[in-house]
């Protein structure tokens, strides 16, 4: 089914300096009116609200110009923290395309989407193993801050969205990740982004 075949949907829009995957588990605070409203109406309709990176400004104050590719947010856990603050842990779920968006009066934007198909599994390019074995040492030196109970280490696509939320790569290489069409193609991003960073893999793992 193309995108102009899709059926599509009017949902709120948070946008972030950064790219947000599905399966992403990740704290959000929020403070300002325009999203404290977003949330308690995404709670009471039991509906997702769409994450999408930004492409120019900030995350507070005026509205910001953003990416058309995103992923729908569904909240997982929420409390009201010692800073007073409304903390939530949002999981990703499906991608999105923006065809069409408005800024309302309170500065929200909101956006007609076509969720996308999710990009195809498969198993890991035997020479692309040694980014398996870089999260998984990322993951055992900071144990106690994975936020995952159950890795899935022969997936490509899930080492893909787990690399691409935590590598320092630049946006566009983490948004080409969000973008791909299988798990395979995503990780052979990630090992171009990195070999362009002079991150080369040790020669054992080729």
């Amino acid at each position: 089914m193309s995108n102009a075949d899709a059926t599509s949907e009017r949902l709120p829009l948070f946008p972030l300096q950064t790219v947000f995957y599905p399966g992403t588990l990740l704290p959000l605070r929020i403070f300002e009116t325009r999203y404290l409203d977003m949330v308690s109406a995404s709670l009471r309709a039991g509906q997702p609200f769409g994450i999408v990176p930004i492409r120019r400004g900030r995350e507070v104050g005026a509205a910001a110009e953003f990416h058309a590719m995103g992923t729908l947010a569904s909240i997982t856990s929420f409390d009201r923290g010692d800073d007073g603050l409304l903390h939530l842990v949002v999981e990703g779920g499906e991608r999105f395309r923006v065809t069409a968006h408005q800024v309302m009066p309170d500065r929200l934007t909101v956006a007609d989407l076509v969720r996308l198909p999710p990009a195809a599994d498969g198993s890991i390019p035997e020479d692309l193993s040694y980014l398996r074995a870089l999260l998984q040492e990322v993951y055992e030196r900071n144990a106690g801050a994975v936020p995952y109970a159950a890795p899935r280490w022969d997936s490509a696509l899930w080492l893909a969205y787990r690399l691409g939320e935590l590598l320092p790569l630049p946006l566009p290489n983490r948004l080409a990740v969000l973008e791909a069409a299988d798990g395979a193609a995503a990780l052979r991003l990630i090992d171009a982004a990195l070999r362009a960073q002079g991150a080369n893999p040790p020669p054992s793992m080729h």
